[in-house]
């Protein structure tokens, strides 16, 4: 699937309380009233959950920053030539732009930034997963940084290859009810979008994407003993192969669904290209 991702931060002087009431309520209206002419079928807004102890827990087993990202919003997208066509549209155009700019006293944009990524499957069952707020799921984000001696496409070929193949010879030991790789992809079209919503971004350069992984947090204290400490220690290790984990971010959330309909991806016409 194509997604296109939105990964914010609010501004210091925002209220968390504040912030989601703005985040679900009018940016979740303005969004969905855009979403389909830009071929948009799925909108999902995941909140973090940054006072949770699971939250504290990953960020100390990955030794990744503290600073998450406070929501992530990912829209699917049926069919990348339905939202181009969207966004050469003058009134979809405006419409976007108003939205980020309503965002303005909210967002810290410096610090936020959108990307679009391809879905890569790593463990994959067949029930539907969503981590509501009446559930015990969690999502999890991991927004992990290229090791700057490696391009996106070496550190995206280990992060695939080698280290999902290593997760997937855990799997009878991971947590994870689902877990997929999200690889950015360089895209003329999402350089285009920002270019004309205006200002700064915090830049995708070092970005490889965003794992999406889905827990049971009552499984989460019966992960104990050293068949496990073994495990999560060469993950740990072999992440630490193609990623700067002291910039890197592990948050985890749970999901608003804002609209969900269902999506069959076209074939993408060039590997890991939308253009």
């Amino acid at each position: 699937m194509i997604t296109l991702n939105h990964l914010v931060r609010k501004k210091s002087d925002v209220s968390a309380q504040d912030f989601q009431r703005f985040w679900l309520g009018e940016h979740a209206e303005r969004r969905l009233a855009c979403a389909p002419r830009l071929g948009i079928r799925k909108l999902t807004k995941c909140e973090t959950l940054h006072d949770d102890e699971v939250n504290q827990t990953l960020q100390q087993i990955y030794g990744t920053a503290a600073d998450a990202y406070d929501f992530v919003d990912q829209m699917v997208i049926n069919d990348l030539a339905d939202f181009k066509k969207g966004i050469a549209d003058t009134e979809v155009r405006d419409a976007f732009v108003s939205t980020h700019k309503s965002e303005s006293e909210w967002v810290d944009h410096g610090r936020s930034d959108y990307w679009f990524s391809i879905e890569v499957p790593q463990v994959f069952g067949p029930e539907h997963c969503v981590a509501t707020w009446s559930n015990t799921l969690l999502k999890v984000f991991y927004v992990p940084r290229r090791l700057s001696q490696l391009s996106l496409a070496e550190a995206q070929l280990h992060w695939n290859s080698c280290h999902g193949a290593m997760a997937r010879q855990f799997v009878e030991f991971l947590p994870y009810t689902k877990y997929i790789q999200g690889h950015r992809v360089e895209s003329r079209v999402c350089d285009k979008l920002k270019a004309f919503l205006g200002g700064e971004f915090e830049g995708v350069d070092a970005m490889i994407g965003q794992a999406e992984a889905w827990i049971d947090r009552r499984i989460l204290p019966t992960l104990q003993g050293p068949e496990t400490e073994r495990m999560m220690g060469m993950l740990v290790e072999d992440i630490r192969l193609f990623v700067d984990a002291a910039t890197s971010h592990i948050f985890a959330t749970k999901e608003h669904t804002i609209l969900d309909r269902p999506v069959i991806t076209e074939p993408v016409p060039s590997l890991f290209s939308l253009n």
